[in-house]
């Protein structure tokens, strides 16, 4: 079975959510997940995974500092046989910025290539609630992630 570690760090609840439906997709594609915040991160275990999403929440036009923080500590790892995603929430302003982005220049450092574009939950307000299709889109988009990590040859 496929291993996976969903990484997220949320302010308000919106981005342990979509972490949370991401992962209920993934494992209904058969890849097993483990889902922990940032903070709780022992940074060595992520050798014991195949799959490594990282997600966090649109702060001021990016990623919030406790990504920021995170990112410049696994930034200088060089992980094998690893493929990644990054995710993000924010709010629907054409200049509200991305999270996700500096992910993705943190997994291609790492050289961890992506797996999927990034995605995004669009959060409805400052604190959400996230707009009602999010669950169900999350829970799609990780079932097609699964099955990209499933027809995937090593």
């Amino acid at each position: 079975m496929k291993k996976a570690i969903i990484l997220y760090d949320s302010l308000y609840g919106n981005t342990k959510k979509v972490a949370m439906s991401l992962t209920r997709g993934l494992e209904s594609g058969g890849v097993y997940v483990d889902v922990i915040s940032i903070q709780e991160l022992e940074i060595s275990e992520l050798n014991n995974y195949e799959l490594i999403g990282i997600g966090g929440p649109t702060h001021f036009h990016g990623a919030s500092k406790q990504m920021k923080s995170f990112l410049s500590k696994i930034k200088h790892l060089r992980l094998k046989n690893k493929v990644g995603f990054a995710f993000e929430t924010k709010a629907d302003f054409k200049f509200s910025g991305s999270a996700a982005k500096r992910i993705v220049r943190s997994l291609k450092q790492m050289k961890i290539p992506l797996i999927h574009s990034i995605i995004t939950g669009i959060v409805l307000n400052k604190e959400g609630p996230l707009e009602d299709s999010t669950s169900s889109s999350m829970e799609q988009i990780g079932l097609i992630i699964s099955e990209k990590m499933n027809n995937k040859v090593n």
